[in-house]
């Protein structure tokens, strides 16, 4: 059984609640959806123990209340990560979760390979959809962008987790970054079952969308060479300065779930990167509903400063 994990805390949860609604705009016949870190009477929150900033004590309860209700996969999603275009259906909702039992996949992510990403690893045949295997060397293997879980992989994995850090450091950012070692039996074989998607594979409307990722490349060609000239002339600093102003251009990733790879929120501030790249977006209706959900999320945290 296949499931959505959003994962939140209560703080945040217009914005987990917003990331859910462009789920249901962008990918009607979705999984069902639940909600890890919120508290209050609802069947879709799963509820929790402790402190709401060990995010992974709060995804272990989440993920064991998942496999008591039956589910055996689920595509884990941070809050600040909505799809931002039309997700295909058919790949998210059955093809992707057979290769994952046809691979015994810890993980498939979303945000894959291609569209100026590199490979990372083994590109497998088309028998499996082009998918990566990635690398045992490779640092994210297991990242938190939009993903496909092995429910029972990530609850041994966030138990290895655990056992390294204190609580107060058990955050998002020390489970993805946490380097491996493949002296450990157990997470050796969750390490050779990491995958990763070519995108471009699994577009939903074809033709409008390789469109839109050939614009892309063109756009981040122009954005190497103008980053090439500013460190030519101006040194490193001028570099920097310019990647800051042109790194929205390298944030988009089309594949079955369309996302801004580095989300919308940034260090508990709207990401900048994301509003530069929205800001060329035509989609009006998610430009409308981010205006208000910032409103909502945001500006009260500035008022109270």
């Amino acid at each position: 059984m296949l499931a959505i994990l959003i994962s939140t805390f209560d703080r945040y949860e217009t914005l987990a609640r917003w990331t859910a609604a462009q789920v249901e705009r962008q990918w009607p016949r979705h999984p069902p959806i639940f909600y890890s870190g919120l508290t209050g009477n609802n069947e879709q929150y799963l509820g929790y123990s402790g402190d709401s900033k060990d995010w992974m004590s709060v995804t272990l309860h989440a993920v064991e209340q998942l496999q008591q209700r039956g589910f055996t996969h689920a595509y884990l999603i941070l809050d600040d990560h909505p799809p931002v275009g039309p997700c295909h259906e058919e790949a998210l909702n059955e093809l992707l979760p057979l290769l994952a039992l046809k691979l015994h996949a810890a993980y498939i992510g979303l945000l894959g390979y291609g569209q100026h990403r590199s490979v990372e690893g083994k590109i497998l045949g088309r028998k499996y959809s082009l998918l990566e295997q990635s690398s045992i060397h490779y640092r994210w293997k297991f990242s938190l962008h939009p993903g496909l879980w092995n429910l029972k992989a990530l609850h041994t994995i966030l138990l290895q987790r655990m056992k390294t850090y204190q609580e107060e450091l058990r955050t998002a950012w020390n489970f993805e970054q946490y380097r491996d070692e493949p002296s450990d039996p157990e997470i050796f074989s969750l390490m050779q079952s990491s995958y990763r998607i070519c995108g471009a594979r699994f577009l939903k409307k074809k033709c409008q969308m390789k469109a839109e990722i050939f614009c892309e490349i063109t756009e981040r060609f122009v954005a190497d060479v103008m980053l090439f000239k500013a460190k030519i002339t101006g040194g490193s600093l001028a570099r920097n300065a310019a990647e800051k102003k042109l790194f929205s251009h390298y944030g988009h990733y089309l594949g079955p779930y369309p996302l801004f790879w580095s989300g919308v929120m940034q260090q508990g501030k709207p990401n900048q990167d994301w509003e530069r790249w929205l800001q060329r977006s035509n989609d009006l209706e998610l430009k409308s509903s981010w205006s208000e959900v910032k409103q909502q999320v945001f500006l009260p945290a500035t008022c109270n400063l």
